[in-house]
């Protein structure tokens, strides 16, 4: 219809469809074309960002083993170290040393190497009330060199060898002597007052407790300075045995 009602001639009215269906078509054309170039440019800039990243990846490895570098210790500058800071005269190291603190000849099997630098660095934050003092570090490569030098003396433990032994008791004798225990118990025949005497200890705990405090100490106690050796439950058993056995 026209403007005024009239009917619209067919042709007009043919031209008019024409042009309404037509005249988008560029519009739409240009749109899409100015989306393609957005597109490209998006995607363009996802793949410097990819790129970057993947360099950023490959890099990555070499800085964390430089990282990894500085953390190695020197043994031969812990030992020096050890004896310029007179640690003997409080531990046993080796086949010399004293008797006043835990002997640090196997502390490797009881203490990680992050524990080790925690406690190096401040006891008083492990223990507030330990009588170990706290050193005043030129760096953190000193107390890495003291824990290379404190590795190289741990004898690791045969286990599957000890417990080899028949005699439970005689298999948990000899665990309780490559882990060290006397390093800070007095066991029977000898050891160290430092911590609680387990000579009598059967007198005292039921084996049942033994046992479970062996197998995690902290989630008994979460401020104990026993550390948790991660025993399997037939080592448990042997070294109960021991204990609690013949003195």
């Amino acid at each position: 219809m026209g403007r005024n009602g009239d009917p619209i001639p067919p042709q007009q009215e043919a031209n008019m469809n024409t042009h309404c269906e037509r005249n988008p078509r560029p519009a739409r054309a240009g749109f899409f074309k100015r989306a393609d170039k957005r597109v490209f440019g998006f995607m363009w800039v996802l793949s410097l960002i990819v790129f970057a990243g993947g360099v950023a990846l490959f890099l990555e490895p070499a800085e964390a083993s430089a990282d990894e570098g500085e953390s190695v210790g020197d043994p031969i500058a812990g030992e020096k170290l050890m004896r310029e800071l007179d640690c003997y005269q409080c531990h046993g190291i080796g086949k010399e040393g004293g008797d006043v603190g835990p002997d640090l000849t196997n502390v490797r099997l009881r203490r990680s190497k992050e524990w080790l630098f925690q406690w190096l660095e401040d006891p008083s934050l492990t223990r507030p009330a330990t009588g170990m003092p706290a050193f005043t570090w030129n760096s953190d490569q000193e107390i890495h060199d003291i824990i290379a030098y404190l590795d190289t003396l741990k004898t690791p433990v045969d286990r599957e060898k000890i417990l080899k032994e028949k005699d439970l008791a005689k298999a948990g004798e000899l665990l309780v002597k490559a882990y060290d225990c006397r390093a800070c118990h007095t066991i029977k025949t000898g050891g160290r007052d430092i911590y609680p005497n387990l000579t009598r200890i059967g007198e005292k705990l039921r084996p049942e407790w033994d046992k479970k405090f062996l197998k995690d100490p902290e989630a008994w106690d979460p401020y104990t300075f026993m550390p948790n050796f991660h025993l399997t439950d037939q080592e448990i058993e042997a070294i109960v045995a021991y204990i609690l056995g013949p003195k």
